[in-house]
């Protein structure tokens, strides 16, 4: 079964979605969000994909919910083509599932912003670990003052966890939205370039990360989450201890080992 606007390609450990809805600044349909499921369900079971990369086709990331889609919603009917071909768990999604589908993926995210990405596509951005965004483009959630709506896809956990909780309170109760440059300032995108060089340097990162230990990189990821939630550093450091014992046990630190302190070359890593 082929993606609906969006295309998935994957080349060298990496990857990468591409919202394809470009004459609508990539704005979310039912049917872009099926894909969107089943595309990150792709992700997460070839253990070929180190990283993952998100962007948009055109002048935009995303720029939201389109027009049909909150006409449904308002009127409390399904999403065309949201379910269409799907099953029951899709049916019981809540709104903004697309969140938690990128934020609980154990692979490393990037999300390369280049253009608008407003409402849901906001969220989308902030659910990935590390952001690259165009210096010029739109960013923020608009919902408050666009439609008396609160906001959706898990911003309103992500964004206080990011930006801290006054920040995240301004951003969302006024809607403002900042651009690329402000928003590497206070922190909530790793890189602000221009937007031609936007995915250059998320592929940067992801080259960078993907080359590093899958398994190594991926019981990171899980550690500074979870250490999100513990109380205790004392808790935290045996969850590190346990996550070496694991990692002394595999191939890639036996290759690590060996190229780095006898052979003197860069080790290749296989996730094994």
């Amino acid at each position: 079964m082929g993606y609906h606007e969006l295309t998935y390609e994957k080349a060298d450990h990496i990857a990468t979605i591409t919202l394809d809805n470009p004459e609508k600044l990539n704005a979310m349909t039912g049917k872009m969000l099926e894909s969107f499921s089943r595309a990150i369900e792709e992700v997460r079971r070839d253990d070929d994909v180190r990283v993952l990369v998100l962007t948009g086709r055109g002048r935009g990331f995303c720029t939201g919910a389109d027009t049909e889609m909150l006409i449904a919603l308002a009127m409390g009917k399904p999403v065309p083509g949201a379910v269409e071909e799907d099953g029951r768990r899709h049916r019981m999604e809540p709104i903004g599932w697309f969140g938690v589908e990128v934020s609980q993926l154990e692979k490393p995210t990037i999300a390369a912003i280049n253009g608008p990405a407003v409402g849901g596509g906001f969220a989308l951005a902030m659910a990935c670990d590390l952001r690259v965004i165009a210096t010029d483009a739109t960013f923020g959630m608009a919902s408050t003052h666009r439609y008396a709506l609160p906001p959706e896809g898990g911003i309103t956990y992500t964004l206080p966890r990011i930006v801290g909780l006054t920040k995240a309170c301004e951003l969302l109760m006024t809607g403002d939205l900042v651009d690329g440059a402000e928003a590497e300032r206070i922190g909530l995108v790793n890189r602000a370039v221009p937007a031609e060089e936007v995915l250059n340097t998320a592929m940067e990162f992801a080259r960078k990360i993907a080359g590093n230990g899958p398994i190594g990189m991926e019981l990171t990821k899980r550690l500074i989450y979870r250490g999100l939630h513990e109380t205790s550093i004392a808790t935290q450091v045996e969850r590190e201890d346990a996550a070496l014992v694991h990692g002394f046990k595999t191939e890639d630190y036996e290759e690590g080992a060996r190229a780095w302190w006898i052979e003197k070359r860069k080790p290749v890593f296989k996730g094994k």
